[in-house]
Formats: structure tokens, sequence, C-alpha cells
């Protein structure tokens, strides 16, 4: 008889298991990334401030080049929330939700799970909880130690943006997440759920790498480029407005990004709910 728990225990003890060191792989890259990045910006600022600065700026000025403002730890940072930290991260859940349901379709293991008392509800509603959890910690870990590097290296964290950019981080690696959910709960062959969700990703991710160039902060340094802006109009990391949330802790906060991230969470939800309810209605090749 099957059992009318929506949540297994042993199912979701297996996935951690059988993903643990993969999961302390991404927390040690991501943390290894935050701390060469954050080193990089502190070198930056500091040359800025010296005379360097001054002698560059006044070689350009004889050039008749204007650039007001120029800092490259800003596209440095911009680029560290917006693309370097989300590779590992994205990776992990492209492998993981392909893996939890898709594959196990296609090479039968799936038909093991389901003769025991665990029903597909049950199955779909554990891996998703997983799917929400690892993130969650990773992120949780990956914060953690970003702002005890800026405080060690820098000297200056502002805790509340950070705390905040790393949230819309989660807000966004779990709509992607989603996503590949819902491919990998759509289709029975692992290649094409694979090709679904990882499809739809790599795409994301090189959208928003495109999409940096084109940022209004890049743009009014001079080196970028303002068509370039529409790709973040084309991917689901556009949503993440690192800007507004930098104003977060400030007299005058922009809560631009609230909505944003409303849009994120929302096509999580509904992938997450699409996925599911495809997985407990569909023919199964057991």
């Amino acid at each position: 008889m099957k059992t009318t728990k929506l949540f297994s225990r042993p199912l979701f003890g297996q996935n951690m298991r059988t993903y643990w060191f993969f999961v302390l792989a991404v927390v040690l890259i991501m943390s290894m990334m935050s701390g060469v990045v954050t080193i990089a910006i502190d070198a930056i600022q500091s040359e800025l401030a010296g005379d360097l600065n001054g002698e560059m700026l006044e070689k350009m000025g004889k050039m008749g080049l204007e650039i007001p403002h120029m800092d490259p730890s800003v596209i440095l940072d911009t680029m560290y929330y917006k693309v370097i930290v989300l590779i590992p991260i994205f990776l992990l859940v492209v492998v993981a939700s392909n893996a939890l349901i898709a594959s196990q379709v296609d090479d039968g293991s799936m038909a093991y799970i389901l003769a025991t008392p665990t029903e597909r509800r049950a199955v779909a509603f554990t891996h998703m909880v997983f799917m929400l959890v690892v993130p969650l910690l990773i992120m949780g870990i990956v914060c953690g130690v970003k702002c005890g590097l800026n405080e060690q290296i820098i000297g200056d964290v502002d805790w509340e943006a950070t705390v905040v950019k790393f949230a819309g981080m989660y807000v966004l690696v779990e709509a992607v997440s989603a996503v590949c959910y819902l491919g990998s709960c759509l289709f029975n062959r692992s290649s094409r759920a694979l090709t679904f969700g990882g499809g739809i990703t790599v795409w994301c991710f090189i959208a928003s790498l495109l999409g940096v160039f084109g940022s209004d902060k890049l743009v009014e340094m001079g080196v970028g480029i303002t068509e370039l802006d529409i790709f973040n109009q084309l991917t689901l990391v556009g949503l993440l407005d690192i800007t507004a949330m930098e104003t977060v802790g400030s007299d005058m906060v922009n809560y631009d990004f609230l909505w944003k991230l409303g849009i994120l969470a929302g096509i999580a939800a509904v992938a997450y709910g699409a996925g599911a309810l495809r997985f407990c209605r569909k023919d199964l090749p057991l």
C-alpha cells in the first residue's frame, strides 16, 4: 500500500548522500571566486585612490578622452553577481534536476522507487524540496564567506545590501532550477530534459554576460554599449537588479528590485507546480 506522506525522508537523504560532494565542491568554488574577486576589487580601489589614477586621467585628458568615474571594480562587482558566481550553481541545478527525475525514468531506476510505498507526488515534492534547500544552503554559506572577506580584506561591509543581493541570487537560481525541474518532469528521455533545461540555462548565462556590458553603469563609464542592454531583456538574470539592491541600507532605497524578484519567484512557483503535476499524471515507461 502506498504511503500518503507528501515528503519522503529516505529519498531526501539519498539525494543528499548522492550530491553532498558536488554541493561541497560548488561551495568551495564559489567561495574561492569570492576571495579572488574581493582581492581584485581591493587592489583596484587602492590603485585608483593613489597617484596612478590622477596620472591616468591626466593622460586621457590630453588625448581628448573623458571617462568620468571610471572604476573597474564596479565592472568586476557586477560581473561577480550576474556572471562569475552563477556558473557553478547553475551547473549544479542543471545536473541535479535532470538526474533526480528524467535520468531515473530513462534508466529504469524510477520503477524501483515507485515500487516502494512512495507515491509519485511524494517523489515529486521531495525532489522539489531538495532543489529548494540545497541552493539556499549554498547561498547562505557563500554570503557569509563574502561578508567575512569584505570585512577582512576591504575593511568595509555593507551587510544589508550584500544579504539582499545574495537573496536575490537565490530567487534567480530557483527560477532557473524550476525551469530545469519542469523539463525533467516533461520528458522521459534524459537527453531531451537536459537539452530543455540546460539549453535555457546556457542562454540565460550567455545573454547575461553580454547584457552586463549594456548596463547603465558601464555605459556611463564609457566601457559599455547601450545596444547590448537588449540582452538583459532576454534573460532571467536581467531581472536581478544589482544596482537597485545596492541602495538597500541607504537613505534613498530603490525598491524596483522587489517586483523583478516577484516575477522570478512567480516563474519558480509556476514551473515547480507544473512540473510536479505533469510528473504525477503522465505515463511512465516502468
